[in-house]
């Protein structure tokens, strides 16, 4: 008797209930999905940026550890397909949609393979060593990338006594790097005239990073 008992004082889910639950379900999903959305683009944002950002901070120490002129040479025009390469060749200078290794304008940094001799040091010459350096924005879809204040076109060269940013007349210059996703979200890589590079949000939509002045580029 006890068990019918507890049996009878079971019960289901009834209709106005389950309809109550999907509505409390549904206002939670509308009001969710776009937060994860802007979540997630940020965080794309923010892997572009920062790659871009430690593999510049790489030229300049190769530069200066190598002691030759190494360049970072850009391909973007502010559209969503774009792409960059580190070169010890010519002067910093690369085609970044250069593929073989064994031409002179491909985007190539020299390491050593093993076996001690280095190509391009002290006029040591070894083809194994050359490793592609070019990296594309298939990595970071839905990002948007525009060169700014390039005084030396679509590169930045890094000279190896100090590792100072120059362009190819010697003049030292600086170059901007704006990274926006879908939704207009910022972050730019500036590089300074002493080489000097850092990140920062120029329109204050992502924290974060330090910005003197939203919205004002000279204060990012």
């Amino acid at each position: 008797m006890g068990f019918k008992t507890e049996m009878k004082n079971i019960r289901g889910f009834t209709l106005l209930e389950l309809m109550i639950a999907i509505a409390i379900a549904s206002i939670l999903l509308t009001i969710g999905v776009p937060s994860f959305r802007d979540f997630f683009e940020r965080q794309n944002l923010k892997g572009a940026a920062e790659q871009v950002y430690s593999r510049i901070q790489r030229a300049r120490s190769e530069a200066i550890t190598r002691k030759v002129e190494v360049g970072v040479n850009f391909s973007a025009d502010g559209s969503e397909i774009w792409s960059y390469g580190l070169s010890d060749k010519n002067s910093g200078t690369c085609d970044t949609a250069e593929t073989d290794i064994s031409l002179d304008t491909a985007c190539t940094l020299a390491i050593d393979d093993g076996d001690g001799i280095v190509d391009g040091i002290d006029g040591a010459s070894d083809w194994n060593d050359r490793v592609l350096m070019t990296f594309t924005s298939a990595e970071h879809e839905d990002v948007a990338v525009t060169l700014r204040n390039f005084e030396n076109g679509t590169r930045i060269v890094f000279e190896p006594l100090r590792g100072t940013a120059r362009e190819a007349t010697g003049i030292p210059s600086f170059g901007e790097i704006l990274f926006e996703s879908r939704s207009g979200h910022q972050l730019m890589i500036r590089v300074g005239l002493l080489g000097q590079v850092r990140i920062c949000s120029p329109d204050g939509s992502v924290t974060g990073y330090v910005d003197g002045v939203p919205g004002d580029d000279a204060a990012c």
